[in-house]
């Protein structure tokens, strides 16, 4: 199954090919499409925020390069920029891009960047912590691991305790983490914060836009759920795909 969806920003259609070849070519990415310009790939990124990795040209019309990066900041991907010049290296890395590839790509240059990616990923997921404060690696070998560290929209990192977690809900290139006591806001695609809480198997997705703890769920009822949150009842909508999987978690809780 693949890893990664991915996009290629570029108007040279020569090198947008080479990409898509090597896309097609590499088992764990999924290719979703290519554009032209900054401005095509946001529209298409407001209705698909479920991106992982964009390949990204500088120098396109509309919208270029540096232009879009300052609006991706938002959407939670992993930028890898392809340029025919070493010059924007310096400016493009101010946006925290993975990797900076020099046209033409050659395909293992292009398989290192994924390497990179899945070492970005991997940092994302050891910002978790055990009871004690100590930060550690997510792992089989600490079973009591009972918090996740997210970054805030203003780059602050943050403790979520999972068991107060109630529910999570995505707002555009937004995502809303609801707790016992408090809300959470964090730039995210629901799949990316999902990877996060891939160890609390309590922390289920039940629709393209929720998930839910399970030992929060009070009722399943006519295709939804329903959560008592501070005496108030919250209900949220089920997936079709996803209600058998939540049925099935939730009678084994009983």
């Amino acid at each position: 199954m693949p890893k990664y969806n991915c996009i290629v920003i570029d108007d040279d259609a020569f090198a947008a090919t080479i990409l898509k070849n090597y896309c097609d070519k590499c088992t764990e990415i999924n290719y979703l499409g290519k554009f032209s310009n900054g401005a095509e790939a946001s529209k298409f990124l407001k209705e698909n925020p479920e991106v992982d990795i964009i390949f990204l040209d500088v120098e396109m019309p509309v919208m270029n390069g540096i232009e879009f990066m300052k609006y991706v900041r938002h959407i939670g991907a992993q930028v890898i920029v392809c340029s025919s010049k070493a010059e924007y290296a310096v400016e493009t890395y101010e946006y925290d891009v993975c990797d900076y590839l020099l046209k033409p790509v050659q395909y293992e240059r292009f398989l290192r960047s994924l390497e990179k990616v899945a070492l970005e990923r991997d940092k994302l997921k050891k910002w978790i912590s055990v009871s004690s404060g100590e930060y550690v690696k997510a792992s089989d070998e600490v079973p009591d691991v009972t918090d996740v560290w997210i970054r805030d929209t203003v780059g602050r990192m943050f403790k979520v305790k999972v068991e107060e977690v109630t529910y999570i809900q995505a707002m555009e290139n937004y995502m809303e983490i609801h707790t016992l006591t408090k809300h959470y806001t964090t730039h995210m695609t629901m799949k990316s914060l999902m990877d996060l809480f891939v160890d609390h198997k309590d922390v289920l997705r039940i629709h393209k836009s929720f998930a839910v703890n399970i030992k929060q769920v009070d009722s399943i009822q006519d295709g939804d759920v329903v959560i008592n949150v501070s005496n108030d009842k919250v209900v949220l909508p089920v997936g079709r795909t996803y209600m058998k999987d939540l049925r099935e978690k939730v009678s084994r809780l009983k």
